[in-house]
């Protein structure tokens, strides 16, 4: 299930969301059989050849609305959709007065005008033959948009009461309230003592307060305090940087405490059969970013300052090639691993005064068997929370479904599966990557299911997506998509870069897939079949077997 805010976990529809794709394949052309008109698929017909024939359901009359919930606020001031079941697939319906399409089933889909504000309800009717059923769906509306003259005249009015004082904006005036000069430290996660040295935690760090995810940093790094906002700490990285951290993470030490000094000196590249270390020996844990750029990694560390003369390469391993550093500001250093091949994975840890960057070293591959003896971790997404179709199929289901047909199939092909779940029982969705991180996973892939954020065209906007983050995930993205097209006929909605949980882990390619929509009446019906489970997860083992088959064969 993907959601309009990253991160976010909210309830009901499911996770789709409005960002903008990068395209794996050409999407189907509108008159193409494979990629039904919206007109077409408005009226009932098929969104993919895989799908079977929606079944036919010839119960009592019950309306029923899954989405919007009642009394949900509409985040849309133009249209939205509305979708549920009626119990019958030979009556009809009328939303507000217009027909709407009912698949045999009973399910329901439509995209129809927000209510007005004197009526804020959809009134369903479902008739079939002297039997009519009726609901009265109440909903709330978001508040009349400005019109552009207020707009205009209050921009005037403020001008003309200024009196020719400019407020600093509220960022500044922010800062000024909230900055202490005193120099107060703050440990993230605890004192460095009490925090252990090999964790799979992170203390999170964001550009702005409730902001997106950007920094991952080790528990017991000790920063200086610069600020307040609610329950966000603002901490200094260095001179040039400073980030926002969640208050319960930020611990403050007693007054007069002294911010660590932290320099790198000789640093030794070490091997071991399946990664290679980069030590890098300094007196405390620092702020760091580690960035990917072709067959090199980068790794930054702030409120640092670099003396490295000697790098001791151990056992002349052909793995790294060189590691070239330059101190970019007066408390920033930079190191760049040059590798042979791009990388795999990569983890960082903190071991008794060394500042570990751990390069996994890629799998070989056998081309003939390409998953022999690798793990792969299969995540089927939820719960908590997911998605409901119109019938009310929920998405941790389906997904469990999906997953152990996957783990099936990888199994054949030769891999060890690690299932993150296999019952209904719930999965902490912080839990999901460090499981995949302890059974020392090649490979991480979350099934999801996918529906719409309020105020998008479900007939003009779906199809199979898949999701990445990390730069070394691309290529396993690109060719899970093309798996997931080819077997389950849906329009490609493409690949994204987004920045989910189960997306984030750097230890082994990870991915999330959005194989269909469960918001999509024939989708969803799809999804409760044998067949269409089997399409899903048969494209997924495709893409990966094709992934893993590509990977360059020099260790």
């Amino acid at each position: 299930m993907r959601l309009t805010s990253i991160g976010a976990l909210l309830l009901v529809v499911g996770c789709g969301g409005s960002l903008q794709p990068i395209s794996s394949t050409p999407a189907p052309a509108a008159g193409d059989a494979r990629a039904p008109s919206p007109e077409a698929l408005a009226a009932g017909a098929p969104s993919s050849l895989a799908l079977p024939p929606v079944p036919l359901v010839t119960g009592p009359l019950t309306p029923r609305v899954v989405y919007p919930t009642a009394n949900a606020l509409i985040q849309s001031r133009d249209s939205n959709f509305i979708f549920g079941s009626i119990g019958n697939g030979n009556a009809s319906l009328t939303i507000n007065g217009t027909p709407v399409h009912v698949w045999p089933n009973g399910a329901y889909l439509a995209w129809l005008p927000v209510p007005p504000a004197d009526a804020p309800r959809y009134d369903l009717v479902a008739t079939l033959g002297a039997d009519t059923a009726r609901l009265t769906h109440s909903v709330r509306l978001l508040p009349p948009a400005p019109s552009a003259d207020s707009a205009v005249r209050d921009s005037l009015e403020a001008d003309s009461t200024a009196a020719d004082t400019i407020p600093p904006p509220a960022d500044t005036v922010r800062q000024r309230l909230t900055v202490d000069t005193s120099a107060v430290f703050v440990a993230l996660g605890g004192v460095p003592d009490s925090v252990p040295a090999d964790t799979d935690r992170v203390i999170i760090g964001r550009p702005v307060p409730r902001g997106t995810y950007k920094w991952f940093l080790l528990p017991g790094t000790v920063l200086r305090e610069v600020g307040r906002d609610g329950d966000f700490v603002k901490v200094r990285l260095d001179g040039a940087l400073d980030i926002w951290v969640a208050a319960s993470d930020a611990v403050a030490l007693p007054a007069g405490a002294t911010g660590p000094v932290r320099v790198v000196g000789n640093a030794r590249v070490v091997p071991a059969p399946d990664y290679i270390d980069l030590m890098l020996p300094m007196g405390a844990r620092p702020a760091y970013a580690v960035e990917e750029s072709g067959s090199d990694v980068i790794l930054t560390l702030y409120g640092t300052r670099a003396t490295t003369d000697i790098i001791n390469y151990a056992g002349n391993d052909p793995m790294v090639r060189t590691v070239e550093w330059m101190q970019e500001t007066s408390d920033r250093a930079r190191y760049t691993v040059h590798l042979r091949q791009r990388p795999f994975g990569y983890l960082v840890l903190w071991d008794n005064g060394r500042f570990v960057l751990r390069l996994r070293r890629t799998p070989a591959i056998d081309s003939h068997r390409p998953l022999s003896g690798l793990t792969i971790a299969v995540d089927p997404g939820h719960p908590p929370i997911g998605a409901t179709g119109p019938t009310g199929l929920w998405e941790p289901q389906a997904t469990l479904w999906v997953g152990e047909r996957l783990a099936a199939m990888l199994r054949e092909r030769g891999a060890t599966v690690y299932m993150t779940r296999t019952t209904m029982d719930p999965v902490a969705l912080g839990d999901r990557p460090t499981m995949a991180r302890r059974a020392n996973a090649h490979l991480l892939v979350s099934v999801h299911l996918n529906a719409l954020p309020d105020g998008i065209n479900p007939f003009r906007a779906q199809g199979s997506g898949t999701y990445f983050f990390h730069p070394q995930a691309e290529p396993l993205a690109r060719a899970v998509q093309r798996g997931l097209v080819a077997r389950l006929e849906l329009p490609d909605h493409g690949i994204f870069y987004d920045n989910l949980a189960l997306a984030r882990p750097t230890w082994m390619p990870s991915i999330l897939c959005e194989g269909a929509f469960l918001m999509m009446p024939d989708q969803e019906a799809g999804l409760r079949t044998p067949q269409f489970q089997d399409a899903y997860a048969r494209g997924i083992a495709d893409g990966i077997e094709e992934y893993f088959r590509g990977l360059p064969a020099d260790r």
